[in-house]
């Protein structure tokens, strides 16, 4: 039987747009009823995610990065693409929103307060399931994350340690200290303070709340050298982005996304012993850490490398604090992580020197 020449033709755009392990836009990966780490239950979990490159015909490809707490699949969109670190031409490269935010599961979608108290490692048992599910890849060429990322990539290199062949951790720790679960706090504080927020059961975002509680976090994303050489009026401009960023989100969704970060503790599952947390890392490690980051510090990034079996930990020159690690792409910052990554990426099982 003949087959009409345009059924043909959708037939050849959809096999050409569908077809498995090619590049896509935003997709949508469904869980149901699943179980978070506190036992609430959600019948519908959705993972955003979007997929770079094509998947090897032995799966054996496919980078996955994860974004930090206010982030979002995009952030890495400067280092993914033809020739970049993360080259699609080699690599099957997955960029995700984490639960909690971006086009993900959240309490934005209405739930508000009622949403579950989710954790770091129920956000790593999400995208495990839509890696191993919806992509079916088994193990991982590399899996990567950024601050908050890479508390999600560290609980995965933990609990699924033969998933992976290499490990980046962007800005790691094995658990949020003191300064970072005050700060933390603080930020909860000013939203609370804002008339509109109602305990969370608000009828209109508190934006103001959010504004001045980015205003609050900027100094911390920075360094007090870097406070020092920039003008008043570039510091106003950055002041303002940044209450601009926070003041973008719901203010639940980022409520919930901050507790989840303040309460990451690696050890928790071993009964407070982080030795015995760390050894289950099997993959070779990169660990890199800013020289001046005050929000998570260099001291996570090297317990990390010293703490797992083939860690290497490498410190960024710069006073940019946090956000060296998101450098402008033309950065002396980003050439420095360029000359640590490609190596990494390209030795085999990450071993690059």
């Amino acid at each position: 039987m003949r087959v009409p020449v345009f059924i043909a033709a959708a037939l050849t755009a959809c096999l050409a747009v569908c077809a498995p392990g090619t590049s896509r836009g935003a997709q949508l990966f469904t869980t149901l009823d699943f179980q978070f780490e506190d036992g609430s239950v959600l019948p519908d979990v959705h993972i955003a995610y979007e997929t770079h490159g094509t998947l090897s015909p032995a799966r054996d490809n496919a980078i996955l990065l994860i974004p930090g707490a206010i982030g979002d699949r995009h952030v890495f969109d400067w280092a993914i693409g033809s020739g970049k670190i993360f080259d699609t031409d080699k690599y099957f490269v997955i960029a995700v929103d984490p639960i909690g935010g971006g086009e993900s599961s959240s309490p934005a979608e209405g739930m508000g307060q009622d949403f579950p108290r989710y954790t770091i490692r129920d956000m790593m048992e999400t995208l495990y399931m839509l890696v191993s599910r919806e992509l079916g890849v088994s193990r991982l060429r590399t899996l990567g994350g950024l601050s908050m990322g890479s508390f999600i990539a560290l609980e995965w290199a933990i609990h699924h340690p033969e998933t992976m062949a290499s490990l980046i951790l962007l800005a790691p720790s094995p658990k949020s200290d003191a300064g970072f679960r005050l700060t933390v706090d603080l930020v909860n504080t000013v939203i609370a303070l804002d008339p509109e927020w109602q305990g969370g059961r608000y009828s209109r975002n508190p934006v103001e709340g959010l504004r001045h509680a980015g205003m609050l976090f900027y100094p911390w994303l920075v360094s007090a050298a870097y406070l020092d050489r920039i003008s008043p009026q570039r510091l106003a401009k950055e002041l303002e982005a940044t209450a601009r960023t926070f003041a973008e989100w719901d203010a639940n969704a980022l409520v919930l996304r901050y507790a989840a970060y303040r309460g990451h503790d690696v050890s928790a599952p071993y009964d407070g012993d982080m030795v015995a947390a760390l050894s289950q890392v099997t993959a070779p490690t990169l660990a890199l850490a800013s020289a001046s980051d005050r929000l998570v510090g260099i001291e996570g990034a090297r317990r990390v490398a010293d703490g797992v079996k083939q860690g290497r930990y490498a410190e960024i020159p710069t006073d940019l604090g946090h956000r060296a690690l998101r450098a402008p792409p033309d950065s002396t910052e980003a050439g420095f992580l360029d000359r640590q990554l490609r190596p990494f990426l390209a030795a085999p099982g990450g071993r690059g020197k």
